[in-house]
């Protein structure tokens, strides 16, 4: 049996190429010719060719967001699973390929050609983040660089007088300008292709302009995610309208995004610009209030340090992550400082849980040890999947506890980080205020993980035996 396959996982990293390997290594082990392409932050690597695609019996598509080019799987079986769901149990899926497969058929319409439809909210939000995330990023660490070494401390806050990091600072700003186009648009583009990217991006400038909307405030997120399927939605409606021949070339790159940017963005003039921008104008004030008080802010810090380790670079840890990126964008970094202390926690347990005690773990855990503290360093929760995969029931509360820790004391040591993003690399990056102090909550998260995780491996052996 001929088996190919295509990951995909909303950050493009660790999810993506753990899932491929899962694949290929149970297929093979299966006795199974197997390939499998990823679609990660790289681009698209060991990608299909038609000779591969027409000779294989069956297609696994394993992603949580639309992948790229699934028109070339027409008239091929396939299974379509999410990344978590592989990763988990590749044996099962693999052997059930003949009863779960089903026969994909491409409509021939322009939006399926741009890109593969999603019906599912979430995927279609996490597409649109997927695609955000090195904007705000790199943008952050622009900023962050500018004011640690370009900086000067004044009354009034720091201000850059050096003319080269104050174009370093500005580039950075650029970065996060334009993070709501990049948001709202992939988000509409998972729904309807590309010829919604015009209408989505444009209108999501519109909606975060006070001055466009005549408001004392922008919508933020809010107002480009109800963009981003407003437009999508809309496109995908007038993608369906019986036109002339004569006019249909003219559709997607004139008549769709003339009428898309006219009627999304008159909407937000006229009716939601206000009441959305005053959802979110409160929603900061709401966290910026629960995040200075000492009681609430403990509180708000737990919460976010579970939501970023329960699925480990998915929806529950992206919602986090979104919370973190507004509240920069609002003048609070403290909330995207408690996320930080948290995303490096579950991959820096377990790597040192594998040091601390060696013989709870299978050597394939043993060897991803090391890749885990690795990843942890640099900020990628989703080096403890593999894990995370092997022992739900002992790893994720392990994880979730020990990430709680870490963010609730980023909360009580008031820990600021104006970069989206974790782990000790912000820091010795200048974009958390107290360095010593972010370290500090980042080790006592993980040790208490990496204990948990020794501990209650320990209580499993002594069971078997």
């Amino acid at each position: 049996m001929k088996i190919i396959g295509v990951t995909k996982c909303p950050t493009g990293i660790a999810h993506t190429y753990i899932a491929a390997e899962k694949i290929e290594q149970t297929a093979k082990k299966l006795g199974y010719e197997v390939k499998v392409e990823t679609q990660g932050s790289q681009g698209t690597e060991n990608k299909l060719t038609s000779e591969e695609i027409k000779n294989a019996d069956y297609v696994i598509i394993a992603a949580d967001v639309a992948i790229d080019e699934k028109e070339r799987f027409d008239g091929k079986y396939i299974t379509e699973i999410s990344i978590k769901n592989i990763i988990k149990n590749p044996e099962t899926i693999i052997k059930n390929l003949k009863n779960s497969s089903i026969l994909y058929k491409e409509k021939n319409t322009q939006t399926n050609k741009d890109s593969a439809k999603n019906s599912n909210a979430i995927k279609q939000l996490m597409n649109g983040a997927s695609h955000m995330i090195p904007f705000v990023v790199v943008g952050g660490l622009f900023i962050a660089l500018a004011l640690a070494i370009g900086g000067i401390p004044t009354s009034e806050g720091m201000i850059i007088k050096s003319t080269f990091w104050n174009k370093v600072n500005q580039i950075g700003a650029l970065g996060f300008d334009l993070m709501y186009p990049i948001l709202a648009g992939f988000i509409a583009f998972s729904i309807s292709g590309r010829a919604s990217l015009a209408p989505a991006m444009i209108s999501a400038k519109v909606a975060v302009s006070p001055e466009i909307l005549g408001t004392e405030a922008g919508t933020g997120f809010l107002g480009c995610i109800v963009v981003g399927y407003a437009a999508g939605y809309l496109v995908k409606w007038m993608n369906s309208w019986k036109v002339p021949k004569t006019i249909k070339p003219v559709m997607p790159i004139f008549v769709i995004p003339l009428l898309g940017v006219g009627i999304i963005s008159s909407a937000f003039i006229l009716i939601l610009g206000k009441p959305v921008a005053w959802l979110m104008t409160n929603l900061n004030i709401f966290l910026g209030t629960l995040s200075e008080n000492s009681s609430t802010g403990i509180l708000l810090g737990i919460i976010l340090g579970a939501l970023v380790a329960i699925d480990m670079g998915g929806p529950f840890n992206k919602v986090a992550f979104l919370f973190g990126v507004a509240s920069i964008t609002e003048g609070n970094p403290q909330i995207m400082g408690a996320v930080a202390c948290a995303i490096p926690v579950p991959p820096l347990a377990m790597g040192l849980a594998t040091l601390i005690n060696k013989n709870v773990f299978t050597d394939e855990e043993k060897g991803s040890g090391i890749s885990a503290l690795l990843m942890g360093l640099i900020g990628i929760t989703e080096g403890a999947i593999p894990f995370a995969s092997a022992d739900p029931k002992r790893v994720l509360p392990s994880i979730i506890i020990g990430s709680s820790v870490a963010s609730s004391l980023g909360m009580i040591f008031n820990i600021t980080d104006n970069v989206p993003h974790g782990g000790p690399i912000v820091g010795f990056l200048g974009a958390t205020n107290n360095l010593p102090l972010f370290l500090t909550c980042i080790a006592i998260g993980s040790l208490v993980s990496a204990m948990m995780i020794v501990i209650l491996k320990n209580k499993k052996l002594k069971k078997l035996s």
